[in-house]
């Protein structure tokens, strides 16, 4: 069992973020790092639309990872005994990569009807302040959730190019450092980014977004993947695991899953429509490869 200390909890609670966990051996993130290079090797080693979005629906080892009792446990000891993954997210970055996250709370843009959430980050390759680790604001999850505009950084590698404006002085960083197979959380409120890959090696990992299922996420069509306990509740669609890698009615409840989340979009853009949401829908359409990753 990999349950959190007493310690462990006081900490996550105090600053909003816990690291390092270890999950992994070296051995099995080694394993998984070389499936990641498998998988993108058509991509030319960065993650499509398709691959990027939730790809523990597409692939079996990905949906064994998101369900292991060694991520589990700490999750469990910080959002309760019923667990579901909203979403993932397979984060790349190549040697000399210009890519940056900017600074960011997850909750901007999930429209949940509770802060009683998690993101997970599980390293597959060594994660260093070199290669562009996650960074976070101590304690800003204990603030207001912050107004975040839409930007024009043509290297932020977020979809949507969310940002908040804050002053990141190097006193209120911290940078969390990872060797492959270990994993660091952190609250659905604070702050955080990363930088560009100054490195020569590859930094890749998987971003595991946990809610529990009393949580709403509010707009069309919310689904999610039961990967603990109990859903008693009943407000998502529940996914399954795919059955094998290719499976084909993965493939399928992959791509409703990005219809869903592009018609999430759509409702917020009805919601409070401005010039900047208008640009968002024109980044979306634009983008060939999310096109692709909906109609393939």
């Amino acid at each position: 069992m990999t349950h959190l200390t007493p310690a462990q909890r006081t900490a996550y609670a105090a600053e909003g973020y816990l690291a390092p966990l270890d999950v992994l051996s070296s051995a099995e993130a080694a394993g998984c790092a070389q499936r990641v290079a498998a998988v993108l090797a058509p991509c030319s080693g960065r993650p499509d639309a398709r691959l990027r979005n939730s790809p523990h629906l597409l692939l079996r080892w990905m949906a064994d990872l998101v369900r292991d009792p060694r991520v589990l446990d700490p999750i469990s000891d910080l959002l309760g005994p019923d667990l579901l993954v909203l979403r993932t997210t397979l984060f790349v970055k190549p040697p000399r990569d210009n890519g940056t996250v900017a600074w960011h709370q997850d909750l901007a843009y999930w429209d949940l009807s509770s802060d009683e959430t998690l993101t997970a980050w599980i390293a597959f390759t060594d994660s260093t302040s070199g290669n562009g680790c996650v960074r976070v604001m101590p304690t800003s999850h204990r603030g207001p959730l912050l107004r975040h505009r839409l930007g024009n950084d043509q290297y932020n590698r977020l979809l949507r190019g969310q940002l908040v404006n804050v002053q990141a002085t190097p006193d209120r960083i911290a940078d969390l450092t990872l060797r492959a197979g270990q994993m660091s959380l952190h609250h659905g409120l604070t702050l955080h980014s990363s930088d560009a890959n100054q490195s020569d090696a590859t930094r890749a990992g998987l971003a595991v977004r946990f809610i529990a299922p009393h949580v709403r996420q509010r707009g069309p069509w919310p689904s999610a993947m039961l990967v603990r306990g109990h859903d008693r509740h009943g407000h998502y669609t529940l996914l399954p695991a795919p059955r094998f890698d290719g499976d084909p009615l993965a493939r399928a409840w992959h791509r409703r899953c990005l219809r869903h989340y592009a018609a999430h979009v759509l409702w917020q853009v009805a919601r409070h429509p401005s010039p900047q949401h208008f640009a968002l829908l024109a980044r979306l359409i634009t983008r060939g490869d999310y096109l692709r990753a909906l109609r393939d």
